[in-house]
């Protein structure tokens, strides 16, 4: 065959054929549908609210409700001391609250503003509260949603802001 000729013995398909595709990653996007109220130590979760349907991600540094997005949606249940800590499946750093009580993701260790508490109110559904200290005394509030300056916010919320949110833990 000269360089002049056509080759048309090989055919292209728009498509990959299903046999080289590779499947079965732990970050597909593709969960089971078992879903807990609480979860265990030890185990990787989407945190879903009850009432959007949406998980608690991690997207640009900012932690958010959204639609699953991979491991950025994943948070592995860990314990210390009783209390329950989520780390992220993408940077490995822990669900937590900041200084004005939204929601973050930027501690590598899992210490007081890191810890949880998971309370079933249904039998689908729990609050999550996070640890708080007021007046020298441990409380605990309840995980929802609050607004600051026309902005919705995933945030440790208190008295006087809305409802408690519900979640519940859909095992990945």
């Amino acid at each position: 065959m000269s360089f002049t000729e056509a080759d048309d013995s090989t055919i292209f398909t728009p498509a990959t054929p299903p046999e080289s595709v590779a499947g079965g990653f732990y970050d597909d996007d593709k969960y089971t549908t078992k879903s807990t109220p609480t979860p265990l130590p030890g185990h990787t979760y989407m945190i879903r609210s009850l009432a959007s349907g949406e998980v608690i991600t991690l997207k640009d540094g900012n932690i958010v409700l959204a639609q699953p997005d991979g491991r950025a949606s994943h948070w592995v249940c860990e314990d210390e001391g009783g209390w329950l800590g989520f780390r992220n499946g993408v940077s490995g750093r822990f669900l937590g609250r900041d200084g004005d009580w939204n929601l973050s993701c930027f501690a590598t260790w899992h210490k007081e503003w890191e810890m949880f508490r998971v309370c079933a109110r249904t039998p689908r559904g729990s609050v999550l509260f996070i640890q708080s200290w007021y007046w020298f005394k441990l409380i605990l509030r309840p995980v929802g949603m609050k607004v600051e300056n026309e902005t919705r916010k995933l945030a440790m919320i208190e008295n006087g802001e809305p409802d408690e949110a519900l979640w519940e833990f859909v095992e990945v």
